[in-house]
């Protein structure tokens, strides 16, 4: 093996360690279902305003294209650099106003800083995108789909980071969920940092990291959602598990450490094999030419995949062609685009929505196991956005089953989890795990349908008008919640025990993403025809 394939192996695996552990250690959606109660009580405002700083943050991650512009004019550094600062700006005030080491925070001043520390998961986002662009050329946007699935496990790391420095089951309403949210990112992005400054990244083509990777993924959701739920690790040490989902989270280095090392004593081998060897025509005796092997086949392969990109392209026009002002008009006058983001807006958004309630929907039923049911979530979410990419992958050159028709199979069990919440606090724990897989494979196929059915000419410009669905979600659903909870709570600050609290609630939830499901199903009659077509 040439020196040129061996530090591409190398490089490829450790670029795929630091984006997956940027993913998982900076995605802080968590942080609300965690601290909700300890953040009304020390900045005195009702479930509505908690509400309305809910919104702020995902507002804050609307300006994506703020940070994908900037990246055209600094260099990569730089963008690691403003998102990890924004992050801990925004997450580092909030904690020291909590922990009261600053003044306390006008409300108008904690708004701002979650708009701040939303929009710095855009400016990490950005810095992954561009790890992956230049170390996978041909696969990036598979590498940064798969990526980004461990954004799904932040919950879970850091509740178990929590849970295992207090060394106590169940510890949501503390300091520290808020002080880790800032700083675990800046540690992770100082690793990533180092790491990169030591990246040579090759010039051609992409490793064999497939199907490797898929292993990887599966391995590490497996593993997440059995830790979360087999009663055998109710007897693991809280630290133990954390030290463990720590290993398991950084399996990419080690696998590239293992290669590296493994592709040195094989090249050690070949080389003395090769000096024992008298022939000079022989193939493997010359280097320059084994390198420029290596590069035609990579050509070779980067061909026949941007063959294959341009059959597709020819027919990405979407339902309508798009690519100038007049397209991108014609998409806001487009029914089934409104269809499409009401769907986004009545499923994976409603998911979030009761995510960000849960700390108060265990609390109302005297509970107390927010942090084990954000595991859950946290968990089944990954697992989610892992089956669903996987099965796009694997039939990325089949017509198996269009995208409509996948997010009905997916919307279909939404509302039924939605309305299990009326009975018990046993399905509690059910629907839970139901909301969460649905919605990560929800969200995970999102900008895919989006490309498919409206073009992927200014594919951010309308993905970005899609996402708006979840801060006007999350606006309109949990201002709906905070109101029916205030009601029965006897006011803003009130404290309300029972199935009554949400009891309304969940109707609303229910029936929202029923109508959801409705949409979603007349979405994929009405683009049948253009599916039918493509195949």
């Amino acid at each position: 093996m040439s020196n040129n394939q061996l530090k591409f192996r190398l490089s490829s695996w450790l670029t795929l360690g630091c984006i997956t552990l940027l993913q998982a250690l900076s995605a802080p959606r968590f942080i609300f279902s965690a601290c909700a109660s300890l953040m009304e009580q020390n900045y005195h405002i009702s479930h509505v305003q908690l509400n309305n700083l809910i919104v702020a943050s995902e507002t804050g991650r609307l300006f994506g294209f703020v940070s994908t512009a900037a990246a055209t004019c600094f260099p990569a550094w730089m963008i690691l650099f403003i998102g990890l600062v924004f992050g801990l700006v925004g997450y580092g005030v909030q904690c020291f106003c909590i922990s009261h080491r600053i003044p306390a925070l006008s409300f108008w001043q904690a708004l701002l800083l979650n708009i701040l520390a939303g929009n710095s998961s855009c400016w990490i986002n950005t810095y992954c995108q561009l790890l992956a662009t230049r170390n996978f050329k041909d696969s990036y946007r598979t590498i940064v789909e798969i990526t980004s699935t461990y954004s799904g496990l932040s919950g879970k790391i850091l509740t178990s980071l929590v849970e295992g420095i207090e060394g106590r089951k169940g510890s949501t309403n503390s300091s520290i969920y808020l002080l880790l949210t800032c700083l675990v990112p800046v540690a992770a992005g100082l690793i990533v940092a180092l790491v990169h400054s030591c990246l040579e990244f090759m010039e051609y083509g992409d490793s064999d990291v497939f199907p490797a990777v898929f292993v990887l993924i599966i391995a590490t959701g497996v593993y997440t959602v059995i830790e979360s739920v087999a009663p055998f690790f109710g007897f693991v040490s809280l630290r133990l598990r954390a030290v463990i989902l720590a290993l398991v989270l950084t399996i990419p280095f080690k696998v590239a450490l293992l290669t590296a090392a493994a592709d040195w004593f094989s090249a050690e081998k070949y080389h003395s094999q090769v000096t024992r060897t008298e022939s000079n025509d022989s193939f493997e005796s010359n280097p320059e030419k084994v390198s420029k092997e290596v590069k035609i086949a990579i050509g070779e392969e980067r061909e026949a995949d941007q063959k294959a990109g341009g059959e597709v392209d020819s027919d990405d026009k979407g339902l309508f062609k798009a690519g100038n002002d007049s397209g991108m008009k014609q998409l806001l006058l487009n029914v089934d685009f409104w269809m499409f983001y009401l769907v986004n807006a009545c499923g994976p958004t409603l998911g979030m929505v009761y995510l960000n309630n849960l700390e108060r929907i265990t609390q109302s039923r005297s509970m107390g196991e927010a942090s084990f049911l954000l595991e859950i979530s946290s968990a089944f979410g990954f697992f989610g956005r892992m089956l669903s990419i996987m099965f796009h992958w694997y039939t990325r050159e089949k017509s198996v089953i269009a995208n409509p028709a996948l997010t009905v199979l997916l919307m279909i069990p939404m509302p039924i989890a939605v309305f299990l919440l009326l009975d018990s606090n046993r399905c509690l724990y059910i629907s839970t795990g139901i909301l969460g897989t649905c919605s990560g494979a929800l969200i995970a196929i999102n900008s895919m349908t989006t490309s498919e059915l409206f073009g992927s000419e200014n594919l951010a410009a309308k993905q970005t008008i899609v996402l708006t669905n979840i801060p006007l979600g999350s606006l309109l659903f949990g201002y709906l919640a905070a109101i029916n909870l205030q009601s029965e709570g006897a006011g803003d600050h009130g404290v309300c025990i029972g199935l009554q609290c949400y009891h309304k609630t969940f109707i609303i939830w229910g029936s929202i993403c029923f109508i959801g499901t409705i949409l979603s199903f007349l979405l994929h009659l009405r683009t049948q025809n253009f599916y039918s077509q493509k195949s």
